[in-house]
């Protein structure tokens, strides 16, 4: 089975470097042990959560999703038909890891 990812939702390469400083600021204040991956894209929390940036919809695509998290730059400007594919890529992510529990 794939690995349950958190995914967060960015609309350009720009977006998802200042959302990576935004989310490890604020997970720092909560956990020592956050490590970050910015040539993969991820933030990992006490070795066990992981955090995906993504701002394509094809690298979605076989996720086992836990948690779909939206940017305030693609929520408010963004293109919204790249943000609807996303959405509907990440709810297909969501479904397979709801059935993976059952």
């Amino acid at each position: 089975m794939e690995d349950v990812v958190n995914v967060f939702l960015c609309r350009d390469g720009r977006d998802i470097q200042n959302s990576m400083v935004e989310y490890e600021d604020e997970q720092r204040r909560f956990n020592d042990n956050v490590k970050v991956n910015r040539h993969k894209r991820i933030i990992a929390i006490n070795g066990k959560w992981i955090t995906k940036f993504v701002s394509e919809p094809e690298y979605l695509d076989g996720m086992h999703i836990c948690e779909i998290t939206i940017s305030t730059r693609m929520s408010t400007g963004g293109d919204l038909d790249k943000l609807k594919h996303m959405l509907v890529m990440a709810r297909q992510g969501r479904l397979a890891f709801k059935n993976a529990q059952m």
